[in-house]
């Protein structure tokens, strides 16, 4: 796991997001695709427990390749998903300038 810092000129730029339709979710998803990569984002930042991890773990779902990825911004780490799906992913973690996290998850 990598721990990032994000820095305001570091913003990524606008990509054309679909909205996409995730059973069992409670918050919306988004898909695009951004450097040969198909990302699915969900953001759970202004969510109480356990809406977070509801909706992390029904975008794991969605990663069935090694190009897809789950992108999760929350106000925190996750930390009781981790040792939940530790075996199957791995996440890399970035500290945004607002102190929100952003958790980017992945194949291992």
């Amino acid at each position: 796991m990598n721990i990032l810092r994000k820095k305001d000129s570091e913003k990524i730029p606008k990509i054309p997001k679909e909205r996409i339709d995730l059973p069992g979710a409670t918050l919306p998803f988004f898909k695009y695709e951004e450097e040969g990569l198909t990302c699915f984002e969900f953001n759970s930042t202004k969510s109480d427990p356990p809406i977070p991890m509801v909706n992390a773990m029904r975008g794991l779902e969605l990663i069935k390749r090694p190009e897809d990825r789950l992108v999760m911004q929350n106000m925190q780490e996750p930390m009781g998903l981790y040792p939940k799906i530790a075996e199957t992913f791995e996440w890399e973690v970035t500290v945004l300038e607002n102190s929100d996290m952003q958790i980017v998850f992945k194949l291992k």
